[in-house]
């Protein structure tokens, strides 16, 4: 359990961009003054009765009952009141649209909760919301930063959507939209869902993590069944609660390893979250000027053969700053756990600027001068002097700046479809480590440098990860590459494809015929994942020229072996 779980959902939601879905109850529309889905249809019969001329006693849903021999319907009492759309829409929006003087008080108006999680989308960190609010204020503050949101507030809106990966932000509306004539409200109403939307639910809850938040999950039995029934968990669920939890919500906690965290309001939980995310990104790259600044130079520079030498001072002058930046970080703790996450994030704070140059050094590069500038500053970063006494642990992460260097030339090579770069670094640069000389993909590799059991005890999102070796540099890479790569899609395959050509290498070059597997083994819902072997395949001669294989023969060996293994490895379940 986290000692501090706001700090813990923030890091994990700046870390893993889009990977949190939100879960939103009633609680976080409480401070706008908007009714709740029942407080409607409990007004609508107390207007029914009153259309009858009938009084209902102070008691109107008892009063339902005896009248009609049912129970509160909020379709059937729509019909009876409000017969055509246009009438449901002007019988309606007295409750959720405001007046001039609500508008005035901020009553019926995006709250702080709304606005908050507005900031979240807009910054790509949160882009899949499931709630059980059928008001529209949500979507109004999503409206005002620019954000249009997709809604899907019925079983036919969930059977026509698009996957949500191609959405900037989806919102499930479980119990419909106020407009809508499905709108649930009863207890048998809760009680199930359309297949096409427990489908999507399905999905949204085995594949994200969870933030909850104003939900006591006490009424919504289809909703709590979803959750029950969803058999992984990649990533974490985290509980906001006011005061006592209530015994569904409870066994929902127990069932998801939830992480508990106490809040005062919805209002101010999600202000701190959305503020506490800004501040990390503010963090990672602490002046982005300076490195908009350093791009904008790098590029001018690499267009003109001119400014090779200034091409080359660039790149250095930034690696050393770098290698300053960690020079003095302690690798003698007696115990690696209290001080893992803390320095694993210092290296990757102090290599944001150095891996967005060499993404985008790596995507222009159209030379083999500029390849082996490139492979230069990997070369002085990865052969820097380190520690070579402490804690094992410590002492393996100190190449953890050189691994992520790799991933973004490598990413970056990939984007342009030419892997001169990241070919040359692979096939040229050696490392000595314990007295031997190897290359530099096995002396920097991801199974060697991200300690498996520390990266699930320490690391906030991972405690469950099948690959969090894979998992961390996936999400610290993302922003260093987001202008060269803009479609999250793209960037998941590039990754996918640039981690097989690492393992690959490393099976090739170690000489024990094996090497990392990645994410790419586990992005598949049943059967097994083929390898993502493009990038090798449209690249054989380019890496036997470069010497990351000793020719085509040992290539086809490694990558049958190594694809038997990729293959084996995605068999597995999470």
């Amino acid at each position: 359990m986290p000692l501090v779980p706001m700090a813990s959902l923030a890091s994990s939601m700046h870390a893993g961009p889009g990977s949190y879905a939100l879960l939103l109850g009633s609680g976080v529309g409480r401070s706008s003054g908007v009714p709740t889905g029942w407080d409607v249809t409990v007004d609508l019969i107390k207007r029914f009765a009153a259309a009858l001329g009938q009084d209902h006693g102070g008691d109107p849903v008892s009063w339902y009952r005896n009248h009609t021999g049912g129970e509160p319907d909020y379709s059937v009492l729509l019909e009876d009141l409000a017969p055509s759309p246009e009438d449901r829409r002007n019988l309606l929006e007295g409750y959720f649209q405001p007046t001039d003087d609500e508008r005035d008080e901020g009553i019926k108006m995006p709250g702080v909760a709304h606005r908050a999680i507005a900031d979240l989308v807009k910054a790509g960190i949160v882009r899949v919301i499931v709630t059980t609010n059928f008001d529209r204020l949500l979507e109004q503050a999503l409206t005002d930063v620019g954000v249009q949101p997709t809604v899907i507030a019925s079983a036919a809106h969930a059977q026509g959507a698009l996957p949500l990966v191609h959405n900037r932000c989806t919102i499930i509306k479980v119990h419909g939209d106020y407009l809508s004539p499905d709108l649930k409200n009863t207890v048998e109403e809760l009680d199930r869902y359309d297949p096409a939307i427990d489908a999507l639910l399905d999905r949204v809850f085995d594949e994200y993590g969870l933030a909850a938040c104003g939900w006591s999950a006490t009424w919504d039995i289809a909703l709590r069944n979803a959750l029950l029934r969803a058999p992984n968990r990649r990533f974490a669920t985290y509980w906001m609660h006011r005061g006592d939890i209530a015994a569904h919500a409870n066994e929902l906690i127990a069932h998801r390893g939830a992480i508990r965290m106490q809040i005062t309001d919805a209002d101010a939980a999600l202000d701190e979250l959305a503020n506490t995310v800004a501040a990390l990104e503010d963090a990672i790259d602490s002046d982005p000027h300076v490195t908009a600044a350093a791009v904008a130079r790098l590029k001018r520079y690499l267009s003109d053969p001119v400014h090779r030498i200034r091409l080359h001072d660039l790149m250095l002058t930034e690696t050393d700053r770098l290698i300053d930046a960690v020079a003095n970080l302690l690798v003698n703790a007696p115990d690696a756990n209290p001080v893992y996450l803390e320095r694993l994030r210092e290296y990757e704070i102090a290599s944001a600027r150095l891996m967005t140059l060499l993404a985008t050094g790596a995507y222009f590069s159209r030379s083999e001068d500029h390849d082996q500038i490139l492979a230069a500053a990997i070369d002085r970063l990865a052969n820097r002097q380190t520690e070579r006494a402490g804690n094992v642990v410590l002492i393996e992460l100190q190449q953890y700046p050189a691994l992520l260097a790799m991933y973004a030339t490598a990413i970056g090579a990939a984007a342009a479809d030419r892997i001169g770069p990241i070919a040359r670094i692979l096939g040229t640069v050696e490392v000595t480590k314990r007295a031997e000389t190897m290359p530099v993909g096995v002396a920097v590799s991801s199974w060697q440098i991200l300690n498996y059991d520390m990266m699930r005890t320490n690391v906030p999102g991972l405690e469950r990860h099948k690959v969090p070796h894979s998992q961390r540099p996936y999400e610290v890479l993302r922003p260093a590459v987001q202008e060269i790569i803009p479609d999250d899609r793209r960037y998941e395959k590039l990754f996918d494809q640039i981690e097989y050509l690492f393992g690959l290498a490393f099976s090739s070059q170690s000489g024990i015929g094996t090497g990392p597997i990645g994410m790419g083994a586990f992005r598949h819902l049943v059967g097994y994942a083929e390898p993502p072997d493009q990038l090798v395949r449209n690249h054989l001669e380019v890496l036997v020229e470069a010497a990351v294989f000793t020719n085509p023969n040992d290539l086809d060996q490694c990558r049958d072996a190594y694809n038997e293994q990729f293959r084996l490895a995605s068999r597995q379940t999470w």
